[in-house]
């Protein structure tokens, strides 16, 4: 039965060929921008290296100074008592506003009133947005760079290719010592074997190279730097002498922890904070933090609310709504092209019918034949993707990331491009199996 149907179908796609031309390209091209688009969401959201913890993470990347407004609406009742007009007053408080100052905190303040939370397992302390302008024969280099304490490396997952990462004793000495992606040493010196024990010139002081780590390629700055240092190493002299500063903190939650509950103890641990430091600026009363997890801080760069939860929900439902854009729409108009190749087959299926073939056998002849073709479509938008893939990657259009090919990319792939073809033939098909014997003989019409 199957091997019927292969045949069949393979002779249905000779007999029209611009037919079958214009359905090829509109499949692949449909089907290729699709699997950009999850090649893109699996390099950045997936839990692959070196994000392998990434569902278990809580960032805080700002703290808040605030205060709030408040008037007082005074309202008066007028009442009758015995004969007498007697006025009652009432005080209502109501918001009026409020002001805020956000930036990122200080490493005192995350050290001391966030390092021992009960359900973090772990957190890093780091400044992500600093770059170090290098020139290299005479040619400008940027490195994007991140100055981290030794847990990043636990939290960040990074393929260590050569040397190793810094140790304590290195941090709490401030070591110029620095740990470079594959990239920053093929773009600085040139090579990618041999470059642990050289020297880097960063900001005029000469940093020792003792590890390299491959680089993914993320679009969060702080997933995939140029080059990595101890913080001590920065220049803190500009930071607030308590609360703001240049960094940001990111946690991981311990095992059978919800990130909610982790995150009620963050917003918990700024309440405690006290309020009265002299380099508190004037006029603030409260302190908050805003912790979200990674998939909501990705979310909020995409449509912000300060409610991070609201956000990662906007969020996909913009995705949902574009994928769905991407899929309806081809499905749509390969549905009229289906109906439009049927009705040259009706007297076919007339005398198909005659024969004794039931509605089952002929809805299945058409989805075989359409699920067929469009596996054929998503083979091409597959060779489409992977050049699409290469060229963004190459190009670096989409700032620092690197899309990959990875299995669940074909997998995903392979899903979509099977319901695709599924739902643009099914409908034709169960619209044709109800034609009637003697109408498809007689008019070759639906």
């Amino acid at each position: 039965m199957i091997s019927n149907y292969l045949k069949l179908a393979w002779r249905m796609l000779g007999r029209n060929k611009f037919f079958t031309f214009i359905s090829l390209f509109g499949i692949s091209f449909t089907l290729g921008i699709l699997m950009v688009i999850l090649s893109f969401l699996q390099s950045e959201l997936g839990t692959n290296r070196p994000l392998t913890h990434k569902n278990d993470f809580v960032v805080v990347n700002m703290l808040t100074l605030k205060t709030e407004f408040f008037d007082t609406i005074v309202g008066v009742d007028t009442s009758f008592i015995d004969s007498k007009m007697v006025l009652d007053s009432t005080l209502e408080i109501k918001s009026s506003g409020s002001m805020q100052w956000n930036s990122e905190m200080n490493n005192g303040i995350a050290e001391e009133y966030l390092s021992d939370l009960p359900s973090a397992e772990k957190m890093t302390v780091f400044i992500e947005h600093s770059e170090y302008d290098v020139y290299i024969n005479g040619v400008k280099l940027k490195l994007h760079s991140l100055h981290g304490d030794v847990n990043y490396w636990d939290l960040i997952d990074h393929q260590i290719l050569d040397g190793r990462v810094f140790d304590k004793a290195e941090f709490d000495q401030a070591a110029k010592v620095v740990v470079i992606s594959d990239k920053t040493a093929l773009n600085y010196f040139g090579k990618t074997t041999g470059v642990v024990g050289n020297e880097m010139l960063l900001d005029g002081l000469n940093y020792k190279v003792i590890g390299m780590y491959k680089h993914f390629g993320k679009i969060v700055p702080y997933v995939s730097p140029d080059v990595v240092l101890p913080y001590t190493c920065a220049q803190l002299d500009n930071q607030d002498s308590f609360y703001h500063g240049f960094f940001c903190t990111l946690f991981k939650k311990k095992s059978g922890v919800s990130s909610e509950k982790l995150k009620e103890e963050i917003k918990y641990a700024a309440s405690t904070i006290p309020m009265d430091h002299p380099s508190k600026p004037e006029g603030y009363e409260q302190l908050e933090f805003n912790p979200a997890t990674y998939d909501e801080v990705f979310a909020q760069a995409i449509y912000y609310e300060r409610e991070a939860s609201k956000s990662l929900w906007i969020a996909k439902w913009i995705l949902i709504s574009l994928m769905s854009f991407f899929i309806v729409l081809p499905t749509l108009n390969l549905i009229n092209l289906n109906v439009s190749r049927i009705l040259d087959r009706s007297s076919e299926i007339g005398v198909r019918k005659a024969f004794g073939a039931h509605k089952g056998n002929i809805v299945a002849q058409f989805v075989f034949e359409n699920v067929l073709q469009t596996l054929l479509g998503g083979l091409i938008g597959l060779g489409l993707a992977v050049f699409l893939i290469k060229l963004i990657n190459k190009s670096g259009f989409i700032r620092n990331a690197i899309l990959e090919l990875s299995p669940n990319f074909f997998l995903y792939s392979f899903l979509v491009t099977l319901l695709f073809g599924i739902l643009s033939g099914l409908l034709p098909a169960i619209k044709m199996s109800k034609l009637q014997i003697v109408n498809a003989l007689k008019e070759n019409k639906l």
